[in-house]
This record gives structure tokens, C-alpha cells and sequence, in this order.
């Protein structure tokens, strides 16, 4: 029996985050309201460094499930 990965929860959730906050930039990048833009572009890269920290690679377990 394989155990479960603790951080693909975390790492959905951030990509989850990363393509909402994405999208609040280039909706209010439209709206002219360039601030808020900066802000959402900020946090889009602070979210990459998460997934970043978080690595890529799924554990050996997850994969063999996925087969």
C-alpha cells in the first residue's frame, strides 16, 4: 500500500492559486487599474517560487499509483 503524498495537496492548491491570481492581473491590467495588476503579477511570482520549493517531481509512490 502506498502512502500518501502530503505536498501534492499543497502544490494543487497553489496551481490552483497561481492561475486565479494570473487571471485577477490580466483582468485588471484590462480595466486599466494597473496597480492592482502589479500586485496580482507579485504574487503570481511568488506562487511559481512555491511550486518551486515544493519540486516538481512527484514521489515514486504516486507514480506507480498512476500506472
Amino acid at each position: 500500500m502506498a502512502r500518501k503524498s502530503r505536498i501534492e495537496p499543497v502544490r494543487e492548491f497553489l496551481e490552483e492559486a497561481k492561475t486565479a491570481a494570473f487571471k485577477e492581473e490580466v483582468k485588471a491590467s484590462q480595466e486599466k487599474r494597473y496597480h492592482f495588476a502589479a500586485v496580482y503579477g507579485s504574487f503570481v511570482d511568488v506562487l511559481e517560487r512555491a511550486l518551486e520549493l515544493c519540486g516538481k517531481d512527484k514521489p515514486k509512490e504516486v507514480e506507480k499509483e498512476n500506472e
